[in-house]
């Protein structure tokens, strides 16, 4: 699957999800999808949420995303400091990815998360109501954070950004929060054909390792590199992540 190669101003005004695109000679074959509207993905996930911290476990994602961030977050996100690290988790579920990070730092922590649906909200809630760090929810849209620029030392996400026709528009808002020299992590459906299941119940993107490099080095994020989400086949087929970090000042000012 390839994204459409339309300026990223046509991109914005899009409302469809790229399903199949290819060149035969002059001719070129393209399949879209209608995405779901911000009140249908509220909706579906107000409706999954009961089961989805089951089905999480059931896929052993919290134990996949552990791993993860040993291995991606750099030394000095994950070591001890003066203060404490700000964290923001864009789309945060039942708090999965969260709570993983709570396991791996040794630094203390002020959570923050956002989430469309109130129901993903109350259990994430509940699920962070023992977690020794200062956390704070609300509900609201990724691509319209309700942050001041420059917040965050860390900002994280989930299989939110392959929901939005166009991700770049969420993308900036993350950099626009995290402060200079920060991180941002972005988990991503991969391109395979238990990618595409989930492409036909929840109609999103399906990224590849290029693709998703690509996008973070579109939003200006600078060392991005991918990693597999390695715990079982079904996570490794099923999801991939991209790092990357916001330019210093310094590295701004030069550009």
């Amino acid at each position: 699957m390839d994204f459409p190669s339309e300026p990223l101003t046509v991109l914005r005004q899009r409302k469809t999800i790229p399903v199949y695109s290819r060149w035969f000679g002059s001719w070129r074959i393209s399949i879209d999808r209608r995405a779901f509207t911000t009140l249908e993905l509220r909706h579906n996930y107000d409706k999954a949420a009961p089961l989805w911290s089951r089905l999480l476990h059931r896929l052993s994602f919290p134990s996949a995303y552990e791993k993860l961030l040993c291995r991606a977050l750099p030394d000095d996100v994950r070591s001890a400091r003066d203060k404490p690290l700000r964290v923001l988790d864009c789309g945060i579920g039942t708090g999965a990815l969260t709570i993983a990070l709570t396991r791996v730092c040794s630094t203390p922590l002020e959570l923050s998360g956002i989430d469309l649906s109130p129901r993903m909200l109350e259990l994430a809630r509940y699920n962070l109501r023992d977690v020794d760090s200062v956390v704070s929810l609300c509900q609201s849209d990724v691509r319209k954070l309700p942050y001041n620029d420059k917040t965050f030392d860390l900002v994280m996400t989930s299989h939110v950004l392959e929901h939005l026709p166009c991700p770049s528009v969420a993308l900036s808002e993350m950099v626009r929060v995290l402060r200079p020299n920060g991180v941002l992590l972005a988990c991503f459906t991969r391109n395979s054909p238990l990618g595409f299941y989930v492409h036909l119940k929840w109609r999103i993107h399906r990224m590849t390792p290029a693709k998703a490099r690509s996008l973070f080095l579109d939003s200006a994020l600078t060392y991005a590199r991918c990693l597999p989400i390695e715990h079982n086949l079904l996570c490794r087929q099923l999801s991939l992540a991209c790092i990357g970090r916001k330019p210093s000042c310094e590295r701004q000012n030069e550009a």
